[in-house]
């Protein structure tokens, strides 16, 4: 039996190596013990003397292996226990109920059942140990021969156990690279650079309110127009944070269909649905230690709305199809260009979602309301715009370039000014860059019209989104989708621009003679 016994741990330990998946591996792990040990489940966590913690990476079944990231802190006398544990090679409990280590994991994990558990255990160093838990559902299941039988390959196991976790681990920070990545290419897209163009004019007040708020873990609503540069200033609040070397997590609330929303926020195990053929790790539990923007907050529904609150408050999910609680440390920075509170009092938005969000707001000026910082921008832009399209001229402004810049109104904010720059750029062919188009579309009078000041006479931010889109229209000749439509210009899906319109009662016969 000892012989056959190692020749089956050597062989698995070869499976294992070989295995291109890490889900496949572990249920390789868990067929071959069922062979000689009683086995419901199979626990892998790694045990942090120095935190006091029990840190969960996979639970495997016969069919299925969840990988996890739990957290499970231990009471005084747990600690005490695990602190015993650590020095034996294999420990045995044969009744979870007489023990307070596995009291406090089966109260954190769910585990109803009264179960069995024989384990081996490996230092990887000073302070943290990793373990391989067999586990039996029922009292006294495991015996003295199981024991023995472990004794004998516990070399093999334990370098199964520790090979297991560094591919966890490598997984995870191929997945966390690969998002980062992604990100990044996103916002270079945008500016390049960790200068923000009006820091020290136009946007100098909203700095200083990000200034404030950034190094603490409180919520932030970012509010404004569309294209006003709010992702560009949640950047720039998780840059100047304590979590700016952890994730920095971008989701358009309005772009994701309810259908979808559980599966993107919570992500889902593999084989939970037709088409899951991996696990996926949702945007909260990407953004964990880190921090996770939700654009576009206001387009939820109410029952989207109510599945975010659920998360916000306890900070833990299951993924689609998953048994097991996820708790993520992930700060929230939201952002919208309706007005929620008014859409609170429609009974649009949720309350109660609207005060955890509301915690520090910033208001971002658009900007008709800041035109000191256009020939910056624009000068930015031009830059930046010639370097991406890998021009050989340096292209320049004509004298009239910038006043007619200044002129306009900018409906469609920053992110209009630097498509602008691009479209002038392509059709420039080496000329100075002039903007004769823009002229006579300003609608300055409106900035300066003294209804504005008349609460009477305030436009409502729907009112005001209302015109944004008619404006986008306008400029598209009514274009929706494709290069030069409304969707690109404002930066948006256009399923996602159509839908808005029939929302607000927008109609194609009317944009261009709003």
């Amino acid at each position: 039996m000892t012989t056959l016994l190692k020749e089956s741990a050597s062989a698995l330990s070869l499976r294992v190596f070989n295995s291109q998946d890490i889900h496949q591996a572990l249920v390789e792990v868990f067929k071959s013990l069922q062979e000689s040990f009683p086995l419901d489940f199979i626990n892998i966590p790694i045990m942090d003397d120095r935190r006091r913690v029990a840190r969960y990476r996979a639970v495997v079944t016969k069919d299925n292996a969840v990988l996890v990231d739990e957290t499970v802190k231990l009471s005084k006398a747990a600690y005490q226990e695990a602190i015993q544990f650590r020095g034996e090679k294999i420990a045995l409990i044969n009744d979870s109920e007489q023990s307070a280590l596995l009291k406090d994991i089966a109260a954190h994990l769910g585990i109803p059942d009264i179960f069995s558990t024989i384990a081996i255990n490996k230092r990887i160093d000073r302070d943290r140990y990793a373990v391989l838990g067999l586990v039996a559902l029922g009292k006294g299941r495991y015996l003295d021969e199981h024991y023995r039988r472990l004794e004998e390959i516990y070399d093999v196991i334990s370098s199964i156990t520790i090979n297991l976790l560094n591919r966890i681990e490598i997984d995870e920070l191929r997945e966390s690279l690969t998002i980062e990545n992604a990100e990044l290419k996103k916002r270079l897209g945008y500016l390049g650079d960790s200068q923000i163009v009006g820091m020290e004019s136009g946007l100098s007040g909203t700095l200083e309110q990000i200034e404030q708020v950034a190094p603490l873990d409180s919520p932030v609503l970012l509010m404004g127009e569309t294209g006003v540069g709010k992702e560009v200033l949640a950047n720039a609040i998780h840059q100047k944070s304590r979590r700016a070397d952890k994730p920095f997590v971008s989701l358009n609330c309005g772009a994701i269909p309810e259908s979808l929303l559980e599966s993107e926020l919570f992500g889902h195990e593999k084989g939970a649905f037709t088409g899951a053929s991996q696990l996926r790790k949702g945007y909260f539990e990407q953004a964990d230690g880190g921090t996770i923007f939700l654009d576009e907050i206001g387009e939820l529904s109410l029952n989207a709305q109510v599945k975010l609150l659920r998360l916000i408050q306890t900070m833990e999910f299951k993924r689609v199809g998953g048994q097991f609680n996820i708790s993520v440390d992930a700060r929230i920075i939201a952002a919208t260009n309706r007005d929620l509170e008014a859409m609170v009092k429609d009974l649009k938005f949720r309350q109660d979602l609207w005060f955890r969000l509301n915690v520090f707001p910033v208001f971002i000026p658009p900007l008709r309301e800041r035109q000191e910082d256009i020939p910056a921008l624009a000068e930015y832009f031009m830059r930046h715009k010639s370097k991406e399209m890998n021009i050989s001229y340096t292209p320049r402004f004509s004298p009239e370039a910038l006043a007619q810049l200044q002129s306009y109104d900018w409906p469609g904010n920053v992110r209009e000014l630097q498509n602008v720059m691009e479209r002038a750029i392509i059709i420039s062919k080496g000329l100075p860059l002039s903007f004769p188009h823009l002229a006579g579309t300003s609608a300055g009078p409106r900035a300066s019209d003294s209804s504005a000041d008349d609460p009477a006479n305030f436009p409502t931010m729907e009112e005001m989104t209302i015109r944004h889109i008619v404006k986008s229209l306008q400029l598209a000749n009514g274009k929706i989708e494709g290069a030069g439509g409304a969707a690109e210009l404002l930066n948006m899906h256009p399923s996602t621009l159509r839908g808005r319109m029939r929302k607000l009662g927008i109609r194609m016969s009317r944009t261009l003679t709003y």
